[in-house]
């Protein structure tokens, strides 16, 4: 009797027993629980975080790798400080982005690995982020962009009406009517345009024909006579060049002509001999001239 009742407190006992590991297995299992204790953090800042708290996930192409470990501040900024698996291996080119976990509530991180061949540096932190915005976000810009455009459709009313207006009031009509009307007469006085355009410009077309023909067969004149103006030129050129010479001898008082001009002495002696010659000339005409030759 003993017996049976001792095996059977032992199948109550292993039943039990199982049933609990069966139950922890079962929770680990759905909390997304691991056994494994190798993990990394990494600094990100944030402009907007959207309520997100330490404990919410950290997800890598949609696979839960990590949690949300602290929120603070950084200046103006929030740096979230999240803990990853060490076997989620991070690029260059690796985003960060803050989502919405579930429909209605709750916040996530989700990170985009990269497809670079050069792994994140760990020592660069803290890493960059954005914010992908919530549910209620979505809903919020709906809710404004209902009311714009509410508004556009009260101006296209406004609009509308005051074009029914101008129409039954017949204005808009007549003033479309004369303004079509000028058109037509403006066309029709600018059909004879293209003929007498394409004539202009057949004679401007012939004219520059002319033009070239005259410039080909007068190409070697008109080379020699540049090449002739180029000496010319040259030749003006070195008379200019003499002509200033001579003129800075002039004005250094050099030569003769330099020293007529500048020098006062010669010009008295020039005056005193005019006037020797002036009295010469006067005792001949009164006096005569006497030679007594033996």
């Amino acid at each position: 009797m003993k017996k049976t009742i001792f095996t059977t407190e032992l199948k109550v006992g292993i039943t039990v027993i199982f049933a609990i590991f069966i139950l922890i297995f079962g929770i680990i299992w759905g909390k997304g629980f691991q056994l494994q204790t190798n993990k990394y953090q990494i600094q990100i800042i944030f402009d907007n975080v959207g309520g997100m708290v330490p404990g919410d996930p950290v997800t890598v192409n949609g696979v839960k790798e990590g949690k949300v470990l602290r929120i603070n501040w950084q200046g103006r900024k929030v740096l979230c400080t999240i803990e990853l698996n060490d076997r989620v291996q991070l690029y260059e080119d690796a985003t960060f982005t803050i989502i919405s976990a579930e429909l209605l509530a709750g916040m996530k991180v989700e990170i985009y690995p990269g497809k670079s061949n050069q792994k994140l540096n760990l020592a660069h932190q803290p890493f960059y982020g954005k914010y992908g915005g919530r549910i209620v976000d979505v809903g919020l810009t709906i809710d404004k962009l209902a009311k714009d455009l509410s508004s556009l459709t009260f101006r296209l009313d406004t609009t509308t009406s005051t074009l029914n207006r101008l129409l039954r009031k017949g204005d808009l009509q007549r003033d479309l009517t004369s303004v079509m009307s000028n058109l037509n007469q403006i066309t029709e006085k600018f059909k004879t345009v293209p003929d007498s355009l394409s004539y202009t410009l057949s004679q401007l077309n012939h004219s520059v024909k002319k033009v070239n023909r005259l410039i080909e067969d007068n190409r070697q004149p008109i080379e020699t006579s540049l090449k002739d103006i180029q000496k010319v030129t040259k030749q003006v050129d070195s008379l200019s060049i003499s002509l200033k010479g001579v003129l800075r001898t002039i004005e250094t008082q050099q030569g003769t002509l330099g020293k007529m001009i500048y020098d006062s002495t010669l010009y008295i002696n020039i005056n005193k001999a005019l006037l020797s010659v002036d009295s010469l000339a006067n005792r001949l005409r009164k006096k005569g001239l006497k030679m007594s030759l033996f």
